[in-house]
């Protein structure tokens, strides 16, 4: 997986002005029906979420995997902050994850973002520390700061806090 310093520079080439620190990994929430579990279930896709000056951006996880395949601008969904009417910040009860809900002029966006405390064994950090299932590689090479590696660890509350302190339009 890359570098949050590479996820920084793909958002640059396509024209954005990112935010330090303000990179983590998220996917979407299905509702609670079981047609939408299921098509989670079925289809779980990560996601880059990137807080830029005027803009969230989201890329697939996947075109950022392949580091070969830098991503035409068409690729990413940008969500102006002009648009954002409401964000709304909770921790899913029974779950290891939060709940992010932005609410537009014209859709309510649901977003499923894994807990920072057990991030380096789940998706997030494996994703964003680019080791294997578990992160048996950051275990296996890495020093007492191997936390330090997990850069969704270290961005969530930055992320979060950015979030619930964007304008309301």
């Amino acid at each position: 997986m890359a570098s949050e310093k590479n996820v920084s520079s793909i958002i640059q080439e396509l024209g954005y002005e990112p935010k330090e620190h303000a990179c983590i990994v998220v996917s979407y929430a299905p509702d609670d029906s079981l047609g939408g579990r299921l098509s989670h279930f079925f289809t779980l896709e990560y996601y880059i979420m990137q807080l830029c000056e005027k803009e969230i951006v989201f890329l697939p996880l996947q075109v950022i995997f392949f580091a070969g395949m830098f991503p035409k601008k068409e690729i990413a969904l940008r969500i102006p902050y002009d648009t954002i009417r409401s964000v709304k910040i909770t921790e899913v009860g029974k779950t290891l994850n939060y709940e992010v809900i932005l609410t537009t002029d014209t859709d309510t966006i649901r977003l499923s973002v894994q807990k920072k405390e057990w991030s380096e064994f789940r998706s997030a950090g494996t994703a964003a520390t680019g080791n294997s299932f578990l992160n048996a590689g950051a275990f296996a090479a890495a020093s007492k700061d191997w936390k330090s590696i997990n850069w969704h660890r270290q961005n969530l509350d930055s992320t979060f806090s950015l979030l619930q302190n964007l304008p309301q339009y």
